[in-house]
């Protein structure tokens, strides 16, 4: 039997097992539910087509990487990485990046030289990203031994006590590649919420120069001219870093593909 007709036959088999059937049955109850409450849940029967569909997708893509793996590297993925890696597939039948995620990890899952870095972890992890998030660690695994500045805008009212804060962890790093630039804070505390990296606020890098690029992006700037609109405001930007902890690296290694894959 060919290389190729094994893996294929592998996913196929992975596919009918565990996708199809159930997406099929719950198709047909919805064709046996009243009109009037089959109308409101037509919108799931749409999820239930459209995750069929990016089950395939994947598993397309999957065959695609396979193929690349030697024959005597090939070995069964863990059913705790597989199974839910490919229930969870119907969520995100319209993000790309998403599916790439999920078809690189059970890629990885199969390789014998690489299943053993596959973290059950991540499964659930994917399924807490953005695609904007996904774009970002792309961007990161390029880059994955590097320390990164962010900062925190804190303002102070002169005629009163204590401070408030205006930005917190916001960085130009990757900002290009995002569809939602002004998301980029919420992406960092979503990243270090998962452990996927780290921002340490005692800490800053010596160049200062790296902190320019921060300081000249437009939303930087409408924070802080923003901010001086109000009387008696001392506005104080303070140097952070952030980096991918030992785990983030090792996840971004099984879950983004290398550039050209």
């Amino acid at each position: 039997m060919s290389d190729t007709k094994d893996k294929s036959g592998l996913w196929e088999k992975m596919y009918d097992d565990i996708g199809h059937p159930s997406a099929v049955s719950i198709g047909e109850s919805l064709s046996l539910i009243p009109r009037t409450v089959g109308v409101w849940l037509s919108k799931w029967e749409k999820w239930v087509v459209n995750g069929e569909e990016s089950k395939r997708l994947t598993l397309e893509a999957i065959r695609e990487k396979s193929s690349k793996i030697p024959e005597e590297k090939l070995t069964e993925p863990e059913p705790y990485v597989v199974i839910p890696a490919i229930s969870q597939l119907s969520y995100c039948y319209d993000s790309e990046e998403l599916r790439e995620l999920y078809a690189n990890l059970l890629v990885c899952s199969m390789n014998i030289d690489t299943k053993y870095h596959v973290h059950p972890a991540y499964v659930d992890i994917i399924k807490q990203l953005t695609p904007d998030e996904a774009r970002w660690l792309m961007y990161l695994k390029g880059n994955i031994n590097s320390v990164f500045p962010c900062i925190d805008i804190q303002r102070r009212l002169t005629d009163k006590e204590g401070y408030q804060y205006l930005l917190t962890n916001f960085t130009t790093v990757g900002i290009d590649k995002l569809v939602s630039k002004c998301d980029i804070c919420a992406y960092l505390d979503n990243l270090e919420r998962l452990k996927i990296i780290e921002i340490v606020s005692t800490a800053k890098i010596n160049d200062e120069a790296v902190y320019e690029e921060i300081f000249k992006n437009p939303f930087y700037i409408n924070t802080i001219n923003s901010a001086y609109q109000h009387a008696n405001s001392e506005i104080t930007p303070k140097k952070k870093i952030f980096k991918l902890t030992s785990f983030g690296k090792n996840f971004v290694k099984c879950v983004i593909a290398e550039e050209g894959e």
